[in-house]
C-alpha cells in the first residue's frame, strides 16, 4: 500500500472515530498506564493517535497509545472488562496513555469529538478553587496530545468567540522552566509553539496555565499563564 493511499486512510479513521464517539460513547483515559500483556487481544501501528482509537471497534473495551519514535503510534486493544487502574488489565509506563470506552456523559457535560466530555463554567475562581469545584467524575481539562489540545480549541472557537476569555484548565508551573499536566506528563515552552501564544508563558513562579482567547493579540485560545490566585471560569473534563 502506498503512503498517499495510507495517509488517506488514516484521515478517514479519524473522521470515523469523531462520529463513533459522537453517537455510542467517549473514552475515559488512565494517563501513564499501559495494557498488561496478558491483556492485549491485538495491536496496531499507526501514524495518529486518533487511528488508535477509531480502531478500537466492536468488541475493543479499551486501547492503550503509546508513542513510537520517529513519526508512529503503537495502538494496544483489549477485549477485557475493566473499570479502573487496579484490576491487573493494566501496567505503569510513563509514555502510554489507556483510553476506557464508556457511554454518554454526565449532565451538564457536553460531547466534544476527540476530546470528551467538557464541562463549561459560569462562574469565575482562583485555580485552587477552581480545581475543587470540577463536577463529581471530573477534573480540570488536559490534553493527551495536540490532536486533543487542537480539538478543544477548534471547539472553544465554534462555540465562545463573541468576547475576550480566559478559562483555567489542568496545568501548572512545576519549575522555572518546566510546565506539567495535571495527572502528568509535561509541555513545552519553546517558541514557536503550537500551545502556548505569542508572549507566554511570561509570570513568575507560582503561576497556572490557562486557555486564553483575545483576538487583537492572536490568542485563539491558545495557553497563557497567570497567578493562580486570579479568577477566571474553568473547564472541567469527565474521567
Amino acid at each position: 500500500m502506498n503512503l498517499r493511499l495510507l495517509a488517506a486512510l488514516g484521515a478517514l479513521l479519524c473522521v470515523c472515530c469523531s462520529i463513533e464517539e459522537g453517537s455510542a460513547y467517549t473514552f475515559r483515559t488512565f494517563m501513564g498506564a499501559e495494557i498488561a500483556t496478558t491483556a492485549i487481544s491485538s495491536s496496531a501501528l499507526v501514524q495518529r493517535p486518533c487511528e488508535c482509537r477509531a480502531l478500537c471497534g466492536d468488541g475493543c473495551v479499551a486501547v492503550a497509545i503509546r508513542r513510537q519514535p520517529p513519526r508512529h503510534f503503537h495502538c494496544s486493544f483489549t477485549d477485557k472488562t475493566f473499570a479502573d487502574v487496579t484490576t491487573g488489565l493494566t501496567v505503569p509506563a510513563l509514555d502510554s496513555r489507556v483510553f476506557y470506552k464508556r457511554l454518554g456523559c454526565l449532565p451538564g457535560f457536553t460531547l466534544v469529538d476527540n476530546v470528551g466530555c467538557i464541562y463549561v463554567s459560569t462562574v469565575a475562581l482562583n485555580f485552587t478553587a477552581a480545581a475543587a469545584s470540577c463536577p463529581f467524575d471530573s477534573q480540570l481539562f488536559t490534553a493527551n496530545f495536540l490532536i486533543d489540545f487542537n480539538a478543544m480549541r477548534e471547539y472553544l472557537l465554534r462555540n465562545f468567540s463573541t468576547s475576550r476569555l480566559r478559562f483555567w484548565i489542568g496545568l501548572i508551573r512545576a519549575t522555572d522552566s518546566t510546565w506539567q499536566w495535571l495527572g502528568g506528563g509535561t509541555i513545552p515552552t519553546t517558541h514557536p509553539s503550537p500551545y502556548w501564544g505569542q508572549n507566554d508563558p511570561n509570570n513568575p513562579a507560582p503561576s497556572c496555565g490557562g486557555i486564553h482567547f483575545e483576538p487583537g493579540v492572536s490568542y485563539l485560545y491558545h495557553l497563557a499563564d497567570a497567578p493562580c490566585a486570579t479568577a477566571y471560569k474553568f473547564l472541567c473534563k469527565q474521567i
